[in-house]
This record gives structure tokens, C-alpha cells and sequence, in this order.
């Protein structure tokens, strides 16, 4: 037992004064994409095969009325599988990040850097991974998934994959149709692409126009205003966050006067915001019923209150030092690391070996049991997978963002 103890404390060990590493990223926000890519995972692998986890009691699919299902479909757990509120989490990050050094540099050309870096950073990996499923799909990796839909009744699973690839429509999709038009049809994960790469300009270009203004916190809220429900809504709030730290006192005056109680307090309120799932109506009407966001319909609050959790959960961490010391333990720093890899990957693991596997298990095993073998060897693969791709695609994306940064800076100075 002491052993066990001690090796529980090695790895989840607080780093007291390493919360920083020597690029000058916050540990602790590496390790928030981390767990939020696991819960994209997890979230995928459900809505796969014990779809009712994740689409509620309105559909009739695999998982209907099990206990299951009702602990993971919104309360209790919804915010282990809360994959949209993950990706809303992801975005309010990146608006936090990339706005961070301009604020505590006051210094415009941070903002170039970033601006000149983002496509080569996005595009990169998304070319890898739209020319690794037209490979997959082309070579009938991904045949079992109709049967999953007939076995699970995965509404998801029925929307995707369904057609005819071609090398033209994989290299369109690769350097034009993910980022610019959006299209999913090669990894339907890709959705967030363009809401990264678009979200980040109208960041840039709304700090250029009044990131250096006295009172810019009137067009802070002019913007998550008339933003409304947009996705572009997040990374105006993670730019609110980014001042905050870096520009004034209140994040230290919190710190300091109010009890931990209200602090914890509020991130279990924050956890129940993120449980709320996304309202899906089924084939007998019914569907989660969220708190209806004031003046909002009923269909589209759970995103506004996801956009209210994700930013008062990054204002706690930054609050709090010890879940800072945490997130900053090494297990967890190392899947941060791997989050992009993890969120890029996954969904063809999951479709390809992971549905494979279930549909030859489940006639003899039954649903509980195949499913989670086929996700314990979705999820162990996709670790691999990820370490991978993280140091031949990923890590050469940053290389080539910043060396392309750098070349386009020279010719335009």
C-alpha cells in the first residue's frame, strides 16, 4: 500500500516552482488542453458505441435506460464526456494564449508573430491527417462503421464516411477545404479548424484595433454582445482573461479575499454547467432539458452556458495555486503535450481499429464488454499514435511556423 501511495505521489507530484517552461508556456494550461482532448476521446468513443450517453433518452439506441447512460448524459458525470464543452474550452484557451505575451508586452509586434505563425501551425497537421484518412478510407479501414449503426444505432456513426473519396478531393480538403470552407467529410474532428483559424484573426485584428485603448472593457462587451452564441465569442473571453492577469490586480485580490469555500464552491457550480449536453431531440420528442439562458432558445443555451463555464473555470485555475500545482505535475504536462496530436487522431483510430474490433466482439461478448475492450485499444493505440504524430507532424509544424514567421517579418520589415 505504501508503495502504491508513493508511486501515486511520484507521478501526480506537485512542482512548486516549475509552472513554467523554458518557451514560456504555462504548464498548468498544457495540461488543461490535455484532459480536455481525453474528454473529447471519451466523448466520441460513447456517442459510438453506448450512444444513449451521449444523445439522451429520446433516441432508441445502445445504452437506453441503462444506469449507465443516466450517470453520463448530462448529471451527474456529463463533464467527463462534455466533448462540446471541451472544444469550447479549447478555443477560450487559445484566445487566453495567443493574446497573453501582447499584453504583457503591450508590444504589437506579438501579435504579427502569432498572426504569421497561425496558418502554417494549423495547416500542417491538418494536411497530415486529411491525406491519412483518404489512405484509410480508400483501403476500407473504415467498412465496419455502417455496421455499428445497425448494431448500436450511433446516430454519429451514420453521418460519417459516407463517400467516394478521391486524391483531388483529399489535397482540396487538405490546403483549402478544411481551413477556409470548413468541410469535415475527411475527419469530421476537423470542424474546429476553421473556427481556430478564423477566430484567431478577428482576435488579432480586435486587439490591433482596441487592445491598446483605455477602455477597451467597453468593447469587450460590445463584442461577446453582439458575438451572441458565435464560437469567435470564446477567444474575446480568453483575451478578457489574458488582461486580467497580466494588466491588473483583481485575479491577486480574489487570491487574497475570498474564501476557498466560494472559489470551490463555483467550480462545482462550473461543472454542472459543463454537463449540460447538447439538446438533441429524438424520435419520441424528448431531450435534456437545459436552464434556459435568459432571452436565448432552449436549443442553443447549453452553448452559452458552456462559453460562461469555460471561462470562469480558466479564472479559478488562475485563482488557485495549488490546482496550478496540479495541472503542473508531469503525467499531465505530458499529455498536454499530446492534445492536438490526441484530437487530430483519434476519431480515425477510433472508426478504423476501434470499430473493427467491437463489431467482431460484440456478437459473442455482448455490447458492454466489446465496447470497452474496443476502447481500451482505441484509447492505448491513439496514445501511440499520438507520440508519433506529436514528433513527425506536430512538432514539425511548430518548426516550420516559426521559421515561416520569422522570413515573413524580415521581407515586410
Amino acid at each position: 500500500m505504501q508503495k502504491i501511495q508513493l508511486l501515486f505521489k511520484t507521478i501526480f507530484r506537485r512542482n512548486k516552482t516549475k509552472q513554467v517552461n523554458g518557451e514560456g508556456k504555462m504548464l498548468y494550461l498544457e495540461s488543461i488542453r490535455g484532459l480536455a482532448a481525453l474528454s473529447v476521446v471519451w466523448a466520441h468513443i460513447l456517442a459510438t458505441y453506448i450512444p444513449a450517453a451521449m444523445v439522451g433518452p429520446g433516441y432508441n439506441v445502445a445504452g437506453r435506460g441503462t444506469a449507465f447512460s443516466s450517470l453520463f448524459y448530462g448529471f451527474p458525470f456529463g463533464f467527463t464526456e462534455a466533448g462540446h464543452f471541451a472544444v469550447v474550452l479549447f478555443f477560450t484557451l487559445s484566445g487566453f494564449v495567443l493574446s497573453f505575451k501582447y499584453f504583457k508586452t503591450h508590444n504589437i509586434t506579438e501579435l504579427q508573430k502569432q498572426a504569421a505563425k497561425r496558418y502554417f501551425r494549423l495547416a500542417i497537421p491538418v494536411f497530415a491527417t486529411v491525406m491519412v484518412s483518404w489512405v484509410l478510407i480508400s483501403n476500407g479501414a473504415f467498412s465496419h462503421t455502417a455496421k455499428i449503426v445497425e448494431i448500436t444505432g450511433s446516430p454519429e456513426a451514420g453521418r460519417i464516411f459516407n463517400f467516394a473519396p478521391t486524391l483531388w478531393s483529399a489535397l482540396y480538403d487538405a490546403t483549402i477545404g478544411v481551413l477556409v470552407n470548413g468541410s469535415t467529410q475527411y475527419n469530421p474532428v476537423l470542424w474546429t479548424m476553421p473556427v481556430e483559424f478564423i477566430g484567431s484573426f478577428v482576435l488579432f485584428g480586435f486587439l490591433t484595433l482596441v487592445g491598446g485603448l483605455k477602455y477597451r472593457w467597453i468593447f469587450y462587451i460590445a463584442s461577446v454582445v453582439l458575438l451572441n452564441h458565435s464560437y469567435y465569442t470564446c477567444f474575446i473571453l480568453g483575451a478578457v482573461l489574458a488582461d486580467i492577469a497580466t494588466n491588473t490586480k483583481l485575479i491577486e485580490r480574489v487570491r487574497e479575499k475570498v474564501s476557498v469555500v466560494y472559489v470551490y464552491t463555483m467550480l462545482l457550480v462550473v461543472t454542472l454547467m459543463a454537463s449540460f449536453p447538447y439538446p438533441d431531440r429524438g424520435a419520441d420528442g424528448q431531450r435534456f432539458q437545459t436552464i434556459p439562458f435568459p432571452g436565448v432558445d432552449a436549443g442553443t443555451s447549453y452553448v452559452l452556458w458552456h462559453f460562461i463555464a469555460a471561462f470562469f473555470l480558466l479564472g479559478i485555475i488562475l485563482v488557485r495555486k495549488e490546482i496550478q500545482s496540479i495541472l503542473s505535475s508531469k503525467v499531465l504536462v505530458f499529455i498536454g503535450g499530446l492534445s492536438f496530436s490526441l484530437y487530430l487522431t483519434h476519431y480515425l483510430v477510433l472508426h478504423s481499429l476501434g470499430d473493427t474490433v467491437f463489431v467482431h466482439l460484440s456478437h459473442n461478448l455482448g455490447l458492454g464488454l466489446a465496447a470497452s475492450i474496443a476502447a481500451i485499444l482505441v484509447v492505448v493505440v491513439t496514445a501511440v499514435v499520438s507520440i508519433i504524430w506529436k514528433k513527425y507532424v506536430d512538432d514539425m509544424s511548430v518548426r516550420v511556423s516559426r521559421s515561416m514567421a520569422r522570413i515573413l517579418l524580415q521581407s515586410r520589415s
